[in-house]
């Protein structure tokens, strides 16, 4: 890690010069230095969802808070009916409800999720049973606490619910709202900065005229910005498009800091000549520190992350495809990290590869693949479209191969882990 003064002399001395960091060194060397201090909002349990949870949540309560009843029946004693059949009905003495049995000779009607009236220890289903007037036949025995949900089964008074950093799902809104919750704390949606970088790149409103001349419509910062628009915790302010200027970088990316938590840049990482966007920032009057000139991954090696005056600045390539892969792995990842968020944004399952697929000597390689059914397991099958601009591999794929850099690849027939996306 490169800091301050010592990085711009070192760049103005020997050029940029990549050093391809391992991804997880990368985002832990990030972690020591940026923090993302994220102000806590008490808001509307309805308006939670996707929100990361600021606090350890704890049951007040047991839940069901009282035996109750599983199905439409009638409680009853167990002990009572225990030789009851169609050959040998037992006649109980039907009850209006009551909060209690007087005598196991009677029974209580109750509904589904009623209280169960004390004294009774079990409920028969309307379906096992004949009714005559304020009679009813038990036509069938049930054990003790048959049909009934016994009191704390499902929670326990003083358990933890929703941890501090879970990202808040729909099933966790039903929980709250069980435990009485109508309002929760969260932390405040991250900012995060958007900008494109590229003297070549306009906006897609220009038209196809742009390619006659030499133009490309952007397809890469609309992509991130989609992408990241998905997670409910993140607020997205686009910044348009920047040329290959150093002084119009550093004035929108000074901008962008001012206002944002983070940063992320597409284009104008690589080497070449009209590539300005790494020095532009280096060379910025502000407290730089330089985590990672380029990473070991496939595609987006010269992805690369900085941290200015304490903020995390990730710039991805302006290949879509490259730049779509690394937002996952590299950007999402660090979030997850530095929020300290519980659990995996992505899920992961274990299925059958139908094709050999190669990795790279010393790179993390992500292969883009489709997920499908075969016979009565699931296979994946790598998208045979090279290269980290390829549009078309993105609309063909829904999952996501990883060769670590130590593997050199995987055999047709393996059962591997994939991503889904």
């Amino acid at each position: 890690m490169i800091r301050g003064k010592r990085a711009m002399s070192a760049m103005r001395q020997q050029g940029v010069k990549y050093n391809f960091m391992a991804t997880a060194l990368a985002i832990e060397q990030l972690a020591k230095v940026s923090k993302l201090n994220l102000e806590i909002q008490e808001i509307e349990l309805k308006n939670a969802i996707g929100m990361i949870c600021a606090e350890d949540i704890y049951s007040p309560t047991d839940l069901p808070p009282f035996d109750r009843s599983a199905v439409d029946g009638y409680a009853v004693c167990s002990e009572t009916i225990t030789s009851a059949s169609p050959n040998n009905p037992i006649p109980l003495k039907l009850l209006s409800y009551s909060p209690a049995l007087s005598s196991c000779s009677y029974a209580v009607p109750v509904a589904t999720g009623q209280r169960i009236p004390e004294g009774a220890d079990a409920v028969v289903m309307l379906e096992d049973v004949d009714r005559e007037g304020n009679i009813i036949y038990v036509l069938k025995p049930v054990p003790k606490y048959g049909n009934v949900s016994r009191k704390g089964e499902d929670i326990r008074k003083g358990e933890l619910l929703i941890a501090r950093g879970t990202i808040i799902k729909p099933p966790h809104i039903a929980v709250l709202s069980a435990i009485g919750m109508t309002q929760v704390k969260v932390y405040r949606k991250i900012n995060i900065g958007l900008i494109s970088t590229g003297s070549e790149v306009v906006d897609p409103s220009y038209g196809l005229k742009a390619y006659e001349q030499g133009l490309v419509l952007d397809s890469t910062s609309i992509l991130l910005l989609s992408a990241l628009s998905m997670h409910r915790f993140v607020n997205v302010n686009w910044y348009g498009f920047v040329k290959d200027v150093k002084q119009e970088i550093k004035a929108v990316v000074e901008k962008a800091l001012n206002e944002n938590d983070v940063l992320v840049l597409t284009g104008g990482t690589g080497p070449g000549e009209t590539d300005k966007t790494f020095e532009a920032i280096v060379e910025m009057n502000r407290d730089v520190k330089i985590i990672a000139r380029g990473l070991a991954v496939r595609p987006g090696r010269p992805t690369s992350i900085l941290v200015a005056n304490g903020k995390p600045v990730f710039l991805l390539s302006g290949f879509p495809v490259a730049a779509y892969i690394a937002l996952y792995e590299v950007v999402l990842k660090a979030l997850c990290m530095l929020l300290k968020i519980r659990g995996e944004l992505f899920i992961e399952i274990p299925v059958k590869l139908t094709k050999r697929i190669y990795g790279a000597v010393g790179y993390d390689t992500y292969v883009r693949a489709k997920l499908f059914r075969c016979n009565n397991e699931l296979c994946v099958e790598p998208v045979l479209l090279h290269g980290s601009g390829v549009l078309k591999s993105l609309l063909e794929a829904n999952a996501l191969i990883t060769i670590p850099r130590n593997v050199e690849g995987y055999e047709k027939g393996e059962v591997i882990w994939i991503k889904l996306l």
